[in-house]
């Protein structure tokens, strides 16, 4: 198996986990919009905690979630978080280098603040290298995550159309 499948693997499972915790922990029936509130949080809680907060994007993920999360969510998420802060201290970041045309870092530079603000945590990155290794593990991720729920979207649709004819019949 390769790694991409076991990340959607490993994905799917902390997902269906972060579902049933934030179901239990609502009192009351959910409207539309508050569904797809919960659906995205632990979407994001799972691609976070997937990932274990060994990376920024996750940690800023789960940070940005802890407003939103409700008490039987918040442990998993201070748990994240307290590897995260440990990761942060032991880590130092470099500078830019001064060499080269000043239109290309121009260049350069509109195009890392653009990285930054799409990737969670971005900001807090510095080094050039690091930004992108991080992109691109988050790019993994968000493509795990979309992979996982197009398949229950299309497993739903099938589901429902099964349904349907088993009512007609």
């Amino acid at each position: 198996m390769n790694t991409y499948d076991m990340v959607k693997q490993e994905f799917i499972k902390k997902w269906i986990t972060t579902l049933h915790m934030l179901d239990s922990s609502v009192e009351h029936p959910m409207n539309v919009a508050e569904r797809k509130n919960a659906i995205k949080l632990s979407s994001d809680i799972a691609m976070a905690a997937t990932r274990s907060g060994s990376t920024i994007w996750s940690r800023a993920l789960i940070s940005r979630t802890g407003k939103y999360t409700t008490t039987t969510c918040k442990p998993v998420a201070h748990r994240i978080l307290k590897k995260a802060r440990n990761r942060m201290k032991n880590r130092c970041t470099t500078t830019l280098t001064r060499n080269g045309n000043f239109v290309a870092k121009m260049r350069v530079r509109k195009r890392m603040v653009l990285l930054k603000s799409l990737v969670p945590g971005g900001e807090l990155i510095e080094d050039k290298e690091y930004l992108i290794r991080e992109t691109l593990d988050y790019i993994v991720y968000l493509r795990a995550q979309v992979d996982v729920m197009r398949t229950v979207a299309a497993f739903d649709s099938v589901a429902r159309d099964l349904s349907k004819d088993v009512k007609n019949k």
